[in-house]
């Protein structure tokens, strides 16, 4: 997994504006990908930032990078436990959430409630849910049906941010500077 790849995947993540990302890159093993994840780790754990592994298939690591505190708040709301009940989550911490939502992704490729690991808004994912995807009316980081305006904002803060990381990585800047402890 290049650091390159991470920047232009989780920029947004890692400086702090988003809860989590999610990416997938090509690797030879489950074993290569664990320890990558590994190195990463120990390098932006102490910044708040944490990967982890939730799928290899078919020769790709699907990575999910998060802010611990963020994804904290997240699943400690009351709405999004009762949201997420109805789809088998029973504990709320964050390593019991992970592993439900593992077992999800080896079942579907994008399980709708992985919005709320990606800090979509859980209005926006009940809507995408009811509506199956149609009668969106805006699309960006994930298919806007409430708040259109707040959601054209965030996908624009989150496109400057991602292409101001990409910029600053050319310039020589490595991913622990880029990241942003939280």
């Amino acid at each position: 997994m290049s650091t390159e790849m991470i920047v232009r995947n989780c920029a947004p993540t890692l400086a702090g504006l988003k809860v989590g990302s999610l990416f997938s890159y090509p690797c030879e093993n489950e074993e290569e990908a664990q320890r990558h994840v590994d190195e990463r780790n120990h390098l932006l754990n102490a910044k708040g930032v944490y990967f982890v592994l939730v799928r290899v298939k078919q020769g790709m690591a699907m990575i999910y990078v998060y802010r611990k505190k963020r994804l904290e708040r997240v699943l400690a709301d009351p709405a999004v436990q009762k949201f997420l009940v109805c789809f088998g989550y029973g504990e709320f911490q964050i390593d019991d959430c992970l592993e439900v939502l593992k077992k999800r992704l080896l079942l579907a490729d994008f399980p709708h409630e992985i919005g709320v690991f990606l800090g979509y808004p859980l209005a926006d994912i009940q809507a995408f849910i009811e509506q199956k995807g149609a009668n969106c009316p805006c699309t960006g980081c994930w298919k806007a049906y409430t708040d259109v305006e707040r959601a054209k904002a965030t996908f624009q803060l989150f496109h400057k941010c991602t292409r101001l990381y990409c910029q600053r990585y050319d310039e020589g800047f490595d991913i622990a500077r880029l990241t942003v402890a939280g």
